[in-house]
Protein backbone atom coordinates (compact mmCIF):
# COMPACT_ATOMS: atom_id res chain seq x y z
CA UNK A 1 0.00 0.00 0.00
CA UNK A 2 1.21 3.74 -0.68
CA UNK A 3 1.99 5.01 2.82
CA UNK A 4 0.59 8.43 1.53
CA UNK A 5 -3.00 6.95 0.88
CA UNK A 6 -3.75 5.19 4.06
CA UNK A 7 -7.44 5.01 3.37
CA UNK A 8 -7.12 3.73 -0.12
CA UNK A 9 -7.12 -0.05 0.43
CA UNK A 10 -8.06 -3.23 -1.95
CA UNK A 11 -11.24 -5.06 -0.93
CA UNK A 12 -10.19 -7.21 1.69
CA UNK A 13 -10.59 -11.02 0.72
CA UNK A 14 -14.39 -12.78 1.31
CA UNK A 15 -14.72 -15.99 1.40
CA UNK A 16 -18.55 -17.96 -0.29
CA UNK A 17 -18.10 -20.91 2.15
CA UNK A 18 -17.06 -19.29 5.37
CA UNK A 19 -13.95 -20.57 5.59
CA UNK A 20 -10.54 -21.60 3.80
CA UNK A 21 -11.16 -25.31 5.01
CA UNK A 22 -14.49 -25.41 2.76
CA UNK A 23 -13.90 -23.43 -0.60
CA UNK A 24 -13.75 -25.69 -3.52
CA UNK A 25 -11.10 -24.92 -6.60
CA UNK A 26 -11.08 -25.50 -10.42
CA UNK A 27 -8.25 -26.28 -11.70
CA UNK A 28 -7.73 -25.46 -15.32
CA UNK A 29 -5.07 -27.74 -17.33
CA UNK A 30 -4.26 -27.59 -21.10
CA UNK A 31 -2.64 -30.07 -23.00
CA UNK A 32 -0.84 -30.71 -26.09
CA UNK A 33 0.15 -33.84 -26.90
CA UNK A 34 1.41 -34.46 -23.82
CA UNK A 35 -0.98 -37.67 -22.51
CA UNK A 36 1.53 -38.85 -19.78
CA UNK A 37 2.25 -36.35 -18.58
CA UNK A 38 -0.96 -34.39 -18.40
CA UNK A 39 -2.16 -37.59 -16.61
CA UNK A 40 0.08 -37.62 -13.78
CA UNK A 41 -0.59 -33.86 -13.18
CA UNK A 42 -4.49 -34.85 -12.55
CA UNK A 43 -3.13 -37.60 -10.04
CA UNK A 44 -0.65 -35.34 -8.42
CA UNK A 45 -3.36 -32.28 -8.02
CA UNK A 46 -5.79 -35.09 -6.32
CA UNK A 47 -3.24 -37.73 -4.47
CA UNK A 48 -1.61 -34.34 -2.62
CA UNK A 49 -4.83 -32.48 -2.03
CA UNK A 50 -5.51 -32.40 1.94
CA UNK A 51 -9.10 -31.91 0.67
CA UNK A 52 -9.48 -33.62 -2.84
CA UNK A 53 -13.19 -34.10 -2.19
CA UNK A 54 -13.36 -30.50 -3.30
CA UNK A 55 -11.24 -30.10 -5.95
CA UNK A 56 -12.30 -30.16 -9.57
CA UNK A 57 -10.00 -30.45 -12.67
CA UNK A 58 -10.98 -29.51 -16.34
CA UNK A 59 -8.57 -30.06 -18.85
CA UNK A 60 -8.18 -29.37 -22.85
CA UNK A 61 -6.61 -32.43 -24.13
CA UNK A 62 -5.05 -31.53 -27.54
CA UNK A 63 -3.62 -35.15 -29.04
CA UNK A 64 -3.71 -37.30 -32.68
CA UNK A 65 -6.18 -40.32 -32.74
CA UNK A 66 -2.75 -42.60 -32.27
CA UNK A 67 -1.34 -40.80 -28.96
CA UNK A 68 -1.74 -41.55 -25.72
CA UNK A 69 -5.13 -39.38 -24.19
CA UNK A 70 -4.65 -37.52 -20.75
CA UNK A 71 -8.01 -39.41 -19.24
CA UNK A 72 -7.57 -42.88 -20.21
CA UNK A 73 -3.61 -42.47 -19.16
CA UNK A 74 -4.63 -40.90 -15.95
CA UNK A 75 -7.57 -43.72 -14.73
CA UNK A 76 -4.52 -46.60 -15.38
CA UNK A 77 -2.26 -44.89 -13.01
CA UNK A 78 -5.15 -43.40 -10.35
CA UNK A 79 -6.48 -47.20 -9.97
CA UNK A 80 -3.00 -48.43 -8.66
CA UNK A 81 -1.87 -44.84 -6.87
CA UNK A 82 -5.30 -45.16 -4.95
CA UNK A 83 -5.53 -49.27 -4.39
CA UNK A 84 -4.29 -48.66 -0.80
CA UNK A 85 -7.02 -45.49 -0.38
CA UNK A 86 -11.09 -45.99 0.53
CA UNK A 87 -12.48 -49.23 -0.50
CA UNK A 88 -15.20 -46.49 -2.70
CA UNK A 89 -11.99 -44.88 -4.58
CA UNK A 90 -9.72 -48.21 -4.88
CA UNK A 91 -12.67 -50.28 -6.36
CA UNK A 92 -13.78 -47.57 -8.64
CA UNK A 93 -12.73 -47.41 -12.56
CA UNK A 94 -11.32 -44.65 -12.37
CA UNK A 95 -11.12 -42.79 -8.81
CA UNK A 96 -12.73 -38.89 -8.62
CA UNK A 97 -13.79 -39.26 -12.19
CA UNK A 98 -16.87 -37.51 -11.10
CA UNK A 99 -14.49 -34.89 -10.63
CA UNK A 100 -13.08 -34.42 -13.92
CA UNK A 101 -14.27 -32.76 -16.91
CA UNK A 102 -12.37 -33.20 -20.15
CA UNK A 103 -12.53 -31.29 -23.99
CA UNK A 104 -10.24 -34.06 -25.88
CA UNK A 105 -9.63 -32.21 -29.11
CA UNK A 106 -7.41 -32.47 -32.29
CA UNK A 107 -4.05 -31.58 -32.42
CA UNK A 108 -3.74 -30.49 -35.77
CA UNK A 109 -6.82 -27.81 -35.13
CA UNK A 110 -4.98 -26.36 -32.28
CA UNK A 111 -4.30 -22.36 -32.85
CA UNK A 112 -2.17 -21.96 -30.10
CA UNK A 113 -2.56 -21.61 -26.22
CA UNK A 114 -4.27 -18.93 -26.05
CA UNK A 115 -7.46 -20.20 -27.74
CA UNK A 116 -6.72 -23.08 -25.61
CA UNK A 117 -6.83 -21.69 -22.36
CA UNK A 118 -10.89 -20.30 -23.79
CA UNK A 119 -11.66 -23.67 -24.23
CA UNK A 120 -10.91 -24.47 -20.75
CA UNK A 121 -12.81 -21.33 -19.43
CA UNK A 122 -15.83 -22.82 -21.21
CA UNK A 123 -15.29 -25.98 -18.77
CA UNK A 124 -15.57 -23.56 -15.35
CA UNK A 125 -18.62 -24.63 -13.58
CA UNK A 126 -20.93 -22.19 -11.44
CA UNK A 127 -19.83 -22.63 -7.92
CA UNK A 128 -16.51 -23.12 -7.98
CA UNK A 129 -14.48 -20.71 -5.67
CA UNK A 130 -11.24 -20.51 -6.93
CA UNK A 131 -9.61 -21.09 -9.92
CA UNK A 132 -5.99 -22.47 -10.72
CA UNK A 133 -4.76 -22.37 -14.35
CA UNK A 134 -1.97 -24.39 -15.21
CA UNK A 135 -0.03 -25.82 -18.05
CA UNK A 136 -0.77 -30.00 -18.62
CA UNK A 137 2.87 -30.90 -17.31
CA UNK A 138 2.79 -29.65 -13.59
CA UNK A 139 3.53 -31.25 -10.42
CA UNK A 140 1.64 -31.10 -7.22
CA UNK A 141 2.95 -31.39 -3.49
CA UNK A 142 1.46 -32.57 -0.56
CA UNK A 143 -1.87 -29.95 0.81
CA UNK A 144 -0.90 -27.57 -2.12
CA UNK A 145 -4.87 -26.98 -1.66
CA UNK A 146 -4.51 -25.37 2.17
CA UNK A 147 -1.56 -23.67 1.38
CA UNK A 148 -2.74 -21.67 -1.93
CA UNK A 149 -5.47 -20.23 -0.28
CA UNK A 150 -3.74 -19.35 2.87
CA UNK A 151 -1.12 -17.53 0.78
CA UNK A 152 -4.26 -16.28 -1.05
CA UNK A 153 -5.82 -15.00 2.05
CA UNK A 154 -1.78 -13.26 3.00
CA UNK A 155 -2.18 -10.62 0.28
CA UNK A 156 -5.63 -9.66 1.55
CA UNK A 157 -7.27 -8.77 -1.50
CA UNK A 158 -10.36 -10.02 -2.93
CA UNK A 159 -8.86 -8.93 -6.48
CA UNK A 160 -5.58 -10.61 -5.71
CA UNK A 161 -4.04 -13.00 -8.46
CA UNK A 162 -1.01 -15.20 -7.04
CA UNK A 163 0.92 -16.11 -10.59
CA UNK A 164 4.70 -16.66 -11.32
CA UNK A 165 6.81 -19.06 -13.74
CA UNK A 166 6.83 -21.47 -11.10
CA UNK A 167 10.17 -23.57 -10.72
CA UNK A 168 11.22 -27.00 -12.24
CA UNK A 169 9.50 -30.44 -10.44
CA UNK A 170 13.20 -31.55 -8.89
CA UNK A 171 13.85 -34.11 -6.48
CA UNK A 172 15.38 -31.46 -4.24
CA UNK A 173 12.25 -30.21 -3.43
CA UNK A 174 9.73 -33.05 -3.78
CA UNK A 175 9.85 -36.32 -1.79
CA UNK A 176 8.45 -39.17 -3.65
CA UNK A 177 5.58 -39.28 -0.79
CA UNK A 178 4.85 -35.58 -2.00
CA UNK A 179 6.07 -33.63 0.81
CA UNK A 180 7.37 -30.07 -0.15
CA UNK A 181 11.04 -28.53 0.74
CA UNK A 182 10.41 -25.00 -1.26
CA UNK A 183 13.25 -23.49 -2.95
CA UNK A 184 14.61 -20.33 -0.37
CA UNK A 185 13.99 -17.94 -4.02
CA UNK A 186 10.45 -17.17 -5.45
CA UNK A 187 10.18 -16.43 -8.93
CA UNK A 188 8.81 -12.98 -8.98
CA UNK A 189 7.76 -11.36 -12.70
CA UNK A 190 8.34 -7.85 -13.07
CA UNK A 191 10.23 -6.81 -16.33
CA UNK A 192 8.71 -7.03 -20.04
CA UNK A 193 11.09 -7.45 -22.99
CA UNK A 194 9.63 -6.74 -27.24
CA UNK A 195 8.30 -9.81 -28.11
CA UNK A 196 6.62 -10.94 -31.64
CA UNK A 197 5.13 -8.66 -33.43
CA UNK A 198 6.54 -5.86 -31.37
CA UNK A 199 4.21 -7.03 -28.70
CA UNK A 200 5.02 -6.73 -25.04
CA UNK A 201 5.97 -9.48 -23.70
CA UNK A 202 7.46 -10.70 -19.93
CA UNK A 203 10.85 -11.51 -19.33
CA UNK A 204 12.20 -14.25 -17.43
CA UNK A 205 11.14 -13.99 -13.65
CA UNK A 206 13.71 -12.54 -11.16
CA UNK A 207 13.81 -13.72 -7.77
CA UNK A 208 13.01 -12.50 -4.05
CA UNK A 209 14.46 -14.29 -1.45
CA UNK A 210 12.70 -15.77 1.38
CA UNK A 211 9.60 -14.27 0.44
CA UNK A 212 7.09 -14.43 3.71
CA UNK A 213 3.95 -13.41 1.89
CA UNK A 214 2.73 -12.42 -1.47
CA UNK A 215 4.48 -9.75 -3.39
CA UNK A 216 2.88 -6.96 -5.29
CA UNK A 217 4.35 -6.92 -9.21
CA UNK A 218 3.37 -5.70 -12.42
CA UNK A 219 2.74 -8.86 -14.51
CA UNK A 220 1.19 -11.62 -15.05
CA UNK A 221 2.01 -15.56 -15.97
CA UNK A 222 -0.21 -17.71 -17.30
CA UNK A 223 1.32 -20.71 -16.19
CA UNK A 224 0.27 -20.48 -12.95
CA UNK A 225 -2.33 -17.94 -12.39
CA UNK A 226 -4.58 -18.52 -8.49
CA UNK A 227 -7.07 -16.20 -8.07
CA UNK A 228 -11.11 -16.20 -7.18
CA UNK A 229 -12.85 -17.25 -10.22
CA UNK A 230 -14.97 -14.11 -11.21
CA UNK A 231 -11.63 -12.82 -12.57
CA UNK A 232 -12.16 -15.99 -14.90
CA UNK A 233 -15.79 -15.20 -15.14
CA UNK A 234 -15.66 -11.80 -15.79
CA UNK A 235 -12.10 -11.84 -18.02
CA UNK A 236 -11.98 -13.79 -20.58
CA UNK A 237 -9.20 -15.45 -23.01
CA UNK A 238 -10.05 -14.52 -26.78
CA UNK A 239 -10.73 -17.47 -28.88
CA UNK A 240 -10.21 -15.35 -32.21
CA UNK A 241 -6.33 -14.48 -31.34
CA UNK A 242 -5.17 -18.02 -33.62
CA UNK A 243 -1.44 -18.45 -32.61
CA UNK A 244 -0.54 -16.00 -30.61
CA UNK A 245 2.29 -16.73 -27.63
CA UNK A 246 4.07 -13.79 -26.78
CA UNK A 247 0.96 -11.65 -26.39
CA UNK A 248 -1.20 -13.70 -24.68
CA UNK A 249 0.44 -13.24 -21.11
CA UNK A 250 1.15 -8.68 -21.22
CA UNK A 251 -2.80 -8.32 -23.00
CA UNK A 252 -4.44 -10.83 -20.87
CA UNK A 253 -3.10 -8.98 -17.86
CA UNK A 254 -3.89 -5.58 -19.11
CA UNK A 255 -7.95 -6.93 -19.64
CA UNK A 256 -7.55 -8.17 -15.53
CA UNK A 257 -5.95 -5.16 -14.40
CA UNK A 258 -8.40 -2.47 -16.04
CA UNK A 259 -10.99 -4.78 -14.47
CA UNK A 260 -9.72 -4.02 -11.36
CA UNK A 261 -7.42 -7.41 -10.53
CA UNK A 262 -3.77 -7.44 -9.08
CA UNK A 263 -1.20 -9.39 -9.26
CA UNK A 264 1.19 -10.84 -6.71
CA UNK A 265 4.29 -13.63 -7.01
CA UNK A 266 3.58 -16.09 -4.00
CA UNK A 267 5.46 -16.27 -0.77
CA UNK A 268 8.26 -18.95 -0.46
CA UNK A 269 5.58 -21.40 1.59
CA UNK A 270 2.85 -20.49 -1.15
CA UNK A 271 5.25 -22.35 -4.01
CA UNK A 272 3.65 -25.96 -4.19
CA UNK A 273 3.00 -26.46 -7.82
CA UNK A 274 6.06 -26.86 -10.07
CA UNK A 275 6.51 -27.51 -13.87
CA UNK A 276 8.18 -30.11 -15.48
CA UNK A 277 10.49 -28.67 -17.57
CA UNK A 278 11.49 -32.04 -19.17
CA UNK A 279 12.00 -31.94 -22.70
CA UNK A 280 8.86 -33.39 -25.04
CA UNK A 281 9.95 -32.70 -28.79
CA UNK A 282 6.35 -34.03 -29.90
CA UNK A 283 4.54 -30.99 -27.22
CA UNK A 284 6.31 -28.16 -28.66
CA UNK A 285 5.12 -28.40 -32.29
CA UNK A 286 1.59 -26.81 -31.77
CA UNK A 287 2.65 -24.37 -34.18
CA UNK A 288 4.22 -26.78 -36.63
CA UNK A 289 1.28 -29.27 -37.17
CA UNK A 290 -0.85 -28.99 -40.55
CA UNK A 291 -4.09 -27.38 -39.13
CA UNK A 292 -7.08 -28.48 -41.51
CA UNK A 293 -9.37 -25.95 -42.74
CA UNK A 294 -7.15 -23.09 -42.31
CA UNK A 295 -6.13 -19.87 -43.94
CA UNK A 296 -2.83 -19.12 -44.99
CA UNK A 297 -1.16 -19.09 -41.86
CA UNK A 298 0.73 -15.36 -41.95
CA UNK A 299 -2.54 -13.60 -42.48
CA UNK A 300 -3.89 -15.51 -39.68
CA UNK A 301 -1.07 -14.11 -37.47
CA UNK A 302 -0.95 -11.25 -38.78
CA UNK A 303 -4.77 -10.66 -37.83
CA UNK A 304 -4.14 -11.91 -34.12
CA UNK A 305 -1.04 -9.50 -33.39
CA UNK A 306 -3.20 -6.57 -34.70
CA UNK A 307 -6.33 -8.11 -32.78
CA UNK A 308 -4.14 -8.29 -29.57
CA UNK A 309 -2.69 -4.43 -30.22
CA UNK A 310 -6.51 -3.78 -30.61
CA UNK A 311 -6.69 -4.74 -26.90
CA UNK A 312 -4.06 -2.79 -25.48
CA UNK A 313 -4.28 0.49 -27.63
CA UNK A 314 -0.86 -0.87 -29.60
CA UNK A 315 -0.66 1.24 -32.64
CA UNK A 316 -0.72 -1.08 -35.22
CA UNK A 317 -1.00 -1.49 -39.13
CA UNK A 318 -2.26 -4.36 -41.72
CA UNK A 319 -4.88 -6.69 -41.01
CA UNK A 320 -6.93 -7.42 -38.16
CA UNK A 321 -10.16 -9.74 -37.25
CA UNK A 322 -12.88 -7.79 -35.10
CA UNK A 323 -15.74 -10.75 -34.86
CA UNK A 324 -17.31 -10.90 -31.30
CA UNK A 325 -14.59 -7.84 -30.62
CA UNK A 326 -16.67 -6.33 -27.77
CA UNK A 327 -17.37 -9.69 -26.19
CA UNK A 328 -13.63 -10.66 -25.10
CA UNK A 329 -12.09 -7.20 -24.11
CA UNK A 330 -13.13 -4.62 -21.15
CA UNK A 331 -15.84 -2.30 -22.20
CA UNK A 332 -15.81 1.47 -21.18
CA UNK A 333 -18.21 1.06 -18.39
CA UNK A 334 -16.83 -2.12 -16.73
CA UNK A 335 -13.04 -0.33 -16.33
CA UNK A 336 -12.10 0.27 -12.92
CA UNK A 337 -8.70 1.07 -14.18
CA UNK A 338 -7.47 2.83 -17.37
CA UNK A 339 -5.03 1.29 -20.22
CA UNK A 340 -2.57 4.43 -19.59
CA UNK A 341 -2.09 3.65 -15.72
CA UNK A 342 -1.87 -0.01 -16.56
CA UNK A 343 0.83 1.11 -19.14
CA UNK A 344 2.61 3.67 -16.56
CA UNK A 345 2.58 0.61 -14.01
CA UNK A 346 3.82 -1.94 -15.86
CA UNK A 347 6.72 0.19 -17.01
CA UNK A 348 6.02 0.01 -21.00
CA UNK A 349 5.25 2.74 -23.48
CA UNK A 350 4.49 2.21 -26.80
CA UNK A 351 6.95 5.03 -27.55
CA UNK A 352 10.26 2.85 -28.01
CA UNK A 353 11.73 0.99 -25.83
CA UNK A 354 14.51 3.19 -24.84
CA UNK A 355 11.23 4.54 -22.73
CA UNK A 356 10.14 1.44 -21.13
CA UNK A 357 11.21 1.59 -17.23
CA UNK A 358 12.14 -1.30 -14.89
CA UNK A 359 9.73 -2.54 -12.32
CA UNK A 360 11.35 -4.50 -10.16
CA UNK A 361 11.34 -2.47 -7.10
CA UNK A 362 8.64 -2.31 -4.73
CA UNK A 363 5.20 -1.74 -5.95
CA UNK A 364 2.64 -0.10 -4.42
CA UNK A 365 -2.05 -0.64 -5.37
CA UNK A 366 -2.86 1.09 -7.25
CA UNK A 367 -6.65 2.94 -6.27
CA UNK A 368 -9.58 2.42 -8.83
CA UNK A 369 -10.34 5.51 -10.86
CA UNK A 370 -13.41 3.77 -11.17
CA UNK A 371 -14.32 2.02 -7.87
CA UNK A 372 -17.46 1.26 -8.78
CA UNK A 373 -17.23 -1.14 -10.63
CA UNK A 374 -15.48 -3.18 -8.13
CA UNK A 375 -17.65 -2.19 -5.60
CA UNK A 376 -20.50 -3.66 -7.31
CA UNK A 377 -18.66 -6.97 -7.37
CA UNK A 378 -17.93 -6.66 -3.25
CA UNK A 379 -20.98 -6.06 -1.37
CA UNK A 380 -20.33 -3.58 1.19
CA UNK A 381 -16.78 -2.62 0.54
CA UNK A 382 -16.03 0.81 -0.64
CA UNK A 383 -12.73 2.45 -1.92
CA UNK A 384 -12.91 5.30 0.62
CA UNK A 385 -15.53 6.87 1.92
CA UNK A 386 -16.03 10.86 0.55
CA UNK A 387 -18.40 12.80 2.84
CA UNK A 388 -20.50 15.14 1.84
CA UNK A 389 -20.71 18.89 2.05
CA UNK A 390 -23.44 21.39 2.70
CA UNK A 391 -22.13 24.53 2.45
CA UNK A 392 -23.28 28.49 1.98
CA UNK A 393 -22.20 30.49 -1.37
CA UNK A 394 -23.27 33.84 -1.52
CA UNK A 395 -25.95 33.32 0.53
CA UNK A 396 -27.43 30.04 -1.17
CA UNK A 397 -27.06 26.43 0.69
CA UNK A 398 -25.22 24.25 -2.03
CA UNK A 399 -25.13 20.32 -1.14
CA UNK A 400 -23.04 17.66 -2.44
CA UNK A 401 -20.17 19.89 -2.97
CA UNK A 402 -16.95 17.13 -2.66
CA UNK A 403 -13.62 18.06 -1.88
CA UNK A 404 -12.17 16.00 -4.97
CA UNK A 405 -14.24 18.21 -7.59
CA UNK A 406 -13.22 21.32 -6.28
CA UNK A 407 -9.50 19.90 -6.37
CA UNK A 408 -9.85 18.40 -9.86
CA UNK A 409 -11.33 22.11 -10.96
CA UNK A 410 -8.27 23.69 -8.95
CA UNK A 411 -5.46 21.51 -10.65
CA UNK A 412 -7.49 21.01 -14.43
CA UNK A 413 -10.28 23.35 -14.42
CA UNK A 414 -11.27 26.51 -15.71
CA UNK A 415 -12.77 29.27 -14.11
CA UNK A 416 -16.49 28.29 -15.94
CA UNK A 417 -16.34 24.54 -14.20
CA UNK A 418 -15.67 25.75 -11.08
CA UNK A 419 -18.19 28.78 -11.18
CA UNK A 420 -20.37 25.43 -11.33
CA UNK A 421 -19.66 24.12 -8.19
CA UNK A 422 -19.85 27.79 -6.53
CA UNK A 423 -22.65 29.28 -8.10
CA UNK A 424 -20.50 31.81 -10.04
CA UNK A 425 -18.43 33.22 -7.44
CA UNK A 426 -15.28 32.53 -8.84
CA UNK A 427 -13.82 35.28 -11.32
CA UNK A 428 -11.68 34.96 -14.01
CA UNK A 429 -9.02 37.39 -12.37
CA UNK A 430 -9.64 35.05 -9.10
CA UNK A 431 -9.12 31.49 -10.75
CA UNK A 432 -6.16 32.33 -12.53
CA UNK A 433 -4.48 33.50 -9.44
CA UNK A 434 -5.46 30.55 -7.59
CA UNK A 435 -4.14 28.14 -10.38
CA UNK A 436 -0.81 29.96 -10.57
CA UNK A 437 -0.83 29.47 -6.78
CA UNK A 438 -1.74 26.08 -7.22
CA UNK A 439 0.46 24.44 -9.64
CA UNK A 440 3.42 26.56 -7.98
CA UNK A 441 2.69 24.36 -4.83
CA UNK A 442 2.31 21.26 -5.94
CA UNK A 443 5.55 21.42 -8.09
CA UNK A 444 7.33 21.59 -4.32
CA UNK A 445 5.34 18.96 -2.93
CA UNK A 446 1.99 20.34 -0.77
CA UNK A 447 -0.78 18.56 -0.34
CA UNK A 448 -4.35 20.35 -0.54
CA UNK A 449 -6.92 19.09 2.11
CA UNK A 450 -10.46 21.49 1.69
CA UNK A 451 -12.14 21.97 5.02
CA UNK A 452 -15.66 22.78 4.35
Amino acid sequence: LDPTKPPLRPPPPQLAAGSASSATILVTAVSFRDGQRCAYTILSALRRARHPDRVRIAVVDQALDEEDRCLPTYCELARVEFATATAEKSQSHCPYRDQLVVDERDARKSRGPLVSRHYAQLLLGDDEEFCLGIDGHSVFTNDWDVYLIKDWLEAENEMGVISTYVHHAADAVIAPNGDNTPYEHTPHICDSKVGGHGIPSNEGATIIHNATRPNLQSKWGARFSFSKCHSERRVKFDPHADWMLDGEEFSHAALMWMSGYDFYSPSRYGQVVYFNYTFNPIAVTWDKEEVTEKMDRSLEEEMAANRVKLHIGQPFEGNTNTKEFDKYTVSERNKARTLQQFLEFTGVSYSGKGNWTHRCHQLHWVPYTHPEVVEALVPGWRQEEVPKVLTTISGTNKENIEPTEVLECLYHGTCDQLATLTNGLCSDGIMHGVLMATNFLLMFGFTFYFVV
